[in-house]
């Protein structure tokens, strides 16, 4: 590769002629693959998180997404691999002058053919297969979901796959401050010691519309030492539970099943997941530990018209328990999406809430105000994206 890597991509922003990915250069057993996306968001109220104020006023957040998939032959028994991708340009939600390049996905490894591939870095854990059917949605899925979300920035990871099965397994390395769904008491930002994940999948041939997909995972974590035990101890000023909590560490297991394909036709998904917390409480005259549990289920059914029209609605689910709090969420996504072209899509989407508990008199029987999530709100987007 005589030219630069600056040029090469140069080459192919010019050269691109599809939504999939630039073959920016590829010879000799070495390729270079350069992919990437903008959009522009409608979104009804402040709870996007691009607007400011009580008044949750409407607006437009505009994105970008880059990434570069590599691939160079070491022998005719295995290949080195790698991927990098980025949101750029106010993809974090955040104004101009605070955004930037945040990574994504940032993994170097090895593809040895029929034997699998192992790839090590910025990545989802292996649980992410047995949970990612229903994922589907562009913003407000995956009420039910845990782990959907999780990518940590030091894990090993490998997967196969042949004669209709995949497996997968993962290790994450000690790391501070990674995403971690559901921990709701550190913003679902923890510390990690380490965290080992496995899933394993089944998908049948056609029957009738599609191949039935099934699909399970398991995952544990364990968290770093905590200094003190005042963590967010606001959100436990309450008369059904008082004192601090300290996170110890998880358990996660996930099923998911789907009939038919997203490109054509009807498609059908199914996911249940339950993870649960060991944590410990602190109080001015007690120590005990116990568990905060979130379970979750999401159902779906949608249909891809040959016309590049998707129309797809769920039902999803998550119930929140901890000592004497016993808490309950339940959204109702639509969302239609437009294929124009290779290139261009436009949607609209929309979640209505379908019975979260959201009293607001005291006494705390309000999934929002505990965990910080806003699934009692009716809200929409609509958005219209080109890739590359």
């Amino acid at each position: 590769m005589k030219k630069s890597l600056l040029a090469l991509a140069l080459i192919g922003l010019v050269s691109a002629g599809s939504a999939q990915a630039a073959k920016v250069y590829d010879k000799d057993g070495t390729s270079l693959d350069l992919y990437g996306r903008v959009q522009s968001v409608f979104y009804n109220d402040k709870s996007s998180g691009v607007a400011s104020g009580d008044d949750k006023s409407a607006s437009i957040n505009t994105s970008g997404r880059l990434g570069f998939k590599l691939r160079s032959a070491v022998n005719s028994y295995w290949a080195g691999i790698a991927k990098a991708e980025w949101d750029v340009s106010d993809g974090d939600n955040k104004v101009d002058s605070e955004s930037g390049f945040k990574p994504r996905y940032l993994w170097v490894g090895g593809d040895f053919g029929d034997f699998g591939q192992i790839t090590i870095g910025k990545q989802e854990h292996a649980l992410k297969y047995a949970v990612e059917q229903t994922d589907v949605f562009e913003d407000w899925g995956c009420v039910g979901l845990m782990g959907n979300d999780d990518k940590d920035e030091a894990v090993v990871k490998y997967a196969w796959s042949g004669y209709g099965v995949n497996a997968l397994v993962s290790y994450s390395f000690a790391k501070n401050a990674e995403k971690l769904d559901g921990a709701y008491y550190i913003d679902e930002e923890a510390d990690l010691d380490y965290q080992v994940s496995a899933a394993l999948g089944y998908a049948t041939p056609d029957i009738l519309f599609g191949p039935i997909d099934f699909r399970a995972g398991y995952t544990h974590g364990e968290f770093g030492d905590v200094p003190d035990h005042s963590i967010n101890s606001a959100k436990f000023a309450t008369p059904k539970l008082s004192g601090n909590l300290e996170y110890d560490s998880f358990d996660q297991f996930a099923l998911g099943l789907s009939w038919g394909s997203l490109d054509q036709g009807p498609y059908l998904a199914a996911a249940y997941v339950d993870r649960t917390f060991d944590v410990n409480l602190y109080g001015t005259d007690y120590t005990k530990s116990s568990e905060t549990k979130i379970t979750g289920y999401e159902l779906l059914a949608g249909y891809t018209f040959t016309n590049g029209i998707f129309v797809v609605a769920g039902y999803e689910v998550q119930d929140f328990e901890l000592e004497d709090l016993d808490l309950h969420a339940a959204t109702v996504p639509v969302y239609v999406n437009w294929q124009i072209n290779p290139n261009l899509n436009a949607w609209v989407e929309a979640r209505f809430d379908a019975g979260s508990d959201d009293d607001e008199n005291n006494d705390f029987e309000n999934f929002d105000a505990i965990t910080g999530t806003d699934f009692s709100e009716n809200i929409y987007s609509a958005g219209l994206r080109y890739s590359f």
